[in-house]
């Protein structure tokens, strides 16, 4: 099997860099991007610069004009951030087809053979993609290059503070990441992390060393991949064709913990809307909503209700989930993520309930118009009720 070269390309403080591409003039400024407007803003996005001077992630935008007047913060025009993402993206495909939209921020690259093609080494290459995004999109990018995604997804962590590079050598694996805790890898989940620290793998050396036979009954086929993943064998390939989904799951972690329910429900709500627009563009129904809450040292809450009615409704599926979070959530806890997963999907116009009876799906056509009106117009051209 050839092995793969892949890439993870993570866009930098995206929302902020997306103001800055417009307005130059905010570079090495502290700014700060809110959901919502006036003193109902809530910070969601900060610069280096207002990291530099303790604005915390999820602070209310009132709070911060008494203790950081000298903070800007500017509202967020999500539908702006979307055509940079678009623009980002396209300048990605000038180098490879083979691009994977993970998030609106995020990309996998397939650059396997492209060395050769572009007579250049590797890291060479990504420094030219990272260099070109930024003269043709003025936004920066991190960038970590492996042989697996998830490997890829490692080292793009680790490019932020590494100056926006840095590569994950397949001879070099464990000398790299092999002492990175077991908890902090993408898919291993918090009871996985208790089972595996029960039985003496605290770190993704102890967890490569296992057995495959004991991961497997372990851990199931996923255990099993990861662990070829983490090893440098590519077991999900970068798929630049979506496929109609079996389930949903939008979260994306915070630039810093937060113990702030009305940050955590704003970030919800913005996460629902995500995963149900594109529930829609699938013309799919959802019959099982969930809320994915993770703590600061990654202890893991989820909490699934189901639905009486399949349905791809803004306001059904943002209510039950707004239900679940206040059941997860605890005071005082700091929080690095929280994410929203639609689970029991159908693309049929309708499911058989019995032998005898029909249930319909419930199609939110004043959603569909909503998402429309937002492809035209713009992003909350129209504001939905709470």
């Amino acid at each position: 099997m050839k092995q793969r070269i892949i890439g993870l390309i993570d866009c930098d403080a995206f929302f902020v860099s997306c103001e800055r591409v417009d307005n130059p003039d905010l570079h090495n400024k502290p700014v700060c991007v809110m959901t919502g407007g006036g003193n109902k803003g809530i910070i969601v996005s900060r610069s280096k610069e207002a990291k530099a001077i303790g604005i915390k992630m999820g602070a209310p935008y009132f709070q911060i004009q008494k203790t950081h007047p000298q903070a800007i913060c500017i509202p967020a025009r999500h539908q702006r951030y979307s055509e940079i993402s678009h623009r980002v993206m396209n300048i990605i495909r000038e180098f490879t087809p083979d691009v994977e939209e993970v998030s609106i921020d995020e990309a996998y690259v397939d650059l396997t053979g492209l060395n050769e093609i572009y007579k250049t080494s590797y890291t060479e290459l990504i420094a030219r993609i990272r260099k070109t995004i930024w003269e043709k999109a003025n936004v920066p990018v991190s960038i970590g290059l492996s042989c697996s995604k998830t490997l890829a997804k490692l080292a793009s962590d680790k490019a932020k503070n590494k100056g926006g590079i840095f590569i994950i050598r397949p001879d070099k694996i464990m000398e790299t990441i092999g002492n990175i805790d077991i908890e902090d890898i993408c898919g291993i989940g918090t009871q996985s992390a208790k089972n595996l620290k029960f039985n003496g793998i605290f770190t993704i050396s102890d967890f490569v060393s296992q057995d495959n036979t004991w991961i497997k009954k372990a851990m199931g086929v996923n255990g099993l991949n990861l662990k070829f993943e983490l090893m440098g064998i590519s077991t999900s390939s970068v798929d630049a064709n979506p496929h109609a989904p079996q389930s949903i799951q939008d979260t994306k972690s915070f630039e810093d913990f937060s113990d702030n329910l009305e940050f955590l429900s704003s970030q919800l709500k913005y996460h629902i809307q995500n995963a149900s627009r594109k529930l829609r563009q699938w013309n799919g129904f959802c019959g099982e909503v969930g809320v994915i809450l993770r703590t600061k040292d990654f202890s893991t809450s989820v909490l699934y209700s189901k639905l009486e009615t399949s349905t791809n409704s803004d306001f059904v599926l943002r209510n039950t989930a707004i239900s679940l979070l206040n059941k997860l959530y605890r005071p005082k806890l700091l929080y690095r993520s929280v994410g929203v997963e639609l689970k029991k999907l159908s693309y049929n116009e309708e499911i058989q309930q019995s032998l005898f009876e029909t249930l319909k799906h419930d199609d939110d056509k004043l959603s569909r118009i909503i998402d429309d009106l937002e492809q035209k117009f713009g992003k909350d051209v129209i504001k939905r009720g709470m």
